[in-house]
This record gives structure tokens, C-alpha cells and sequence, in this order.
């Protein structure tokens, strides 16, 4: 069914394109189907644990830090979104559906959900791009993830308007580096 050389295989990063990482057993083996907001789908070789915490380091965090953060922002929950990397300020924000360590988790991107409603087996949730998934989560669960998920992305983008607005007095902001130490 999914045909790929694992040899050949680059690592995989989250970006802001993806949109969902969903566990796929292949052989009883746990690989990652990723999902891009296009729709486009690709098997990585590794569980989505692993792409997530891989694409954390990359873009120079831990899964660790990522969770203490959204902590900070949220409280002490389990099952915490968190901030894969932020581009001009725009966050990159994933949402786990189970325990972010379990084999069955799914992570969806905060943009990438549209709407869910409830399922026989859980939750469905509809992608930005027309794409359903199931999920073995009730929708009210995944109303408190996607709310979770917004207060963590309000905070983030908090504190970017605090770094581009506070940095020097309008009046005193430096046009140059070396005005700095005029």
C-alpha cells in the first residue's frame, strides 16, 4: 500500500504548510502520514512524537521548552498545543489529540482545523482544505484544544507586538546599530 526507501529518506521538518501529522501502522510498525494544507499527504518514516520533537530542535527549541511555554500561557493542563517555530511573529502552532507522546496521537495545525462535529467513533474534524479525519476524541475535547490552542496563539502573538513595539521609546529608536553607541 505505502511504498517508500527509508535510506533515502531526508528528515522532515514541521512548516507552516503542514497541516496534519497522523499516525499510520505499517507492518506493525508506527510511521507519520503528513498531511499539507494542499492535501498532499507523505509517509515519514518515524512517529509523529518524533517529527514533532525533531522540527522543535531544528528550529532551535525543545518539545520540553514548547511545553513549558504554552504552560505558562495556558496553565498546567495535559494535552498542551504547542509552538513548533514563529515566522515574523506568526506562530506555527500544533494541537495534539491525545497524549502528545502516545503512538495514536494526531497533531493537527491550528490553522488547518475548519470545523468538527461529532462522529460514532469520536470527533471528525474538517481541514481547511475539505479533508475530514477521524478521531477517537469527543468534540468537546477538541473544543478545549482548539481554545487552548488560540489563548496560546493570542499569548505568543502578545508577546512579538511587545519585541517590535518596546524595544527603544518611538522617540529614542536608534535608526542604525552604531547610533547605539554614539
Amino acid at each position: 500500500m505505502y511504498m517508500f526507501n527509508k535510506k533515502d529518506e531526508k528528515p522532515f521538518l514541521v512548516t507552516f504548510d503542514t497541516a496534519v501529522l497522523q499516525p499510520v501502522v505499517i507492518n506493525n510498525k508506527v510511521f507519520t502520514k503528513a498531511i499539507s494544507h494542499s492535501g498532499e499527504s507523505k509517509i515519514i518514516g518515524k512517529k509523529p512524537y518524533d517529527v514533532v520533537r525533531y522540527s522543535c530542535s531544528h528550529y532551535g527549541s525543545t518539545i520540553q521548552q514548547s511545553t513549558k511555554l504554552s504552560k505558562e500561557a495556558i496553565g498546567n493542563y495535559l494535552k498542551l498545543p504547542i509552538l513548533i517555530a514563529h515566522d515574523f511573529g506568526s506562530p506555527c502552532i500544533l494541537i495534539p489529540i491525545l497524549s502528545p507522546k502516545s503512538d495514536l496521537n494526531v497533531w493537527f495545525s491550528l490553522r488547518a482545523i475548519e470545523s468538527f462535529y461529532p462522529s460514532e467513533d469520536g470527533s471528525t474534524i474538517v481541514l481547511s482544505n475539505g479533508q475530514t479525519i477521524q478521531v477517537p476524541s469527543s468534540p468537546q475535547t477538541i473544543s478545549r484544544q482548539v481554545g487552548f490552542a488560540n489563548i496560546l496563539n493570542m499569548h505568543l502573538l502578545r508577546r512579538m507586538s511587545y519585541l517590535v513595539n518596546n524595544g527603544f521609546p518611538p522617540s529614542r529608536r536608534p535608526l542604525f546599530q552604531k547610533d547605539l553607541f554614539s
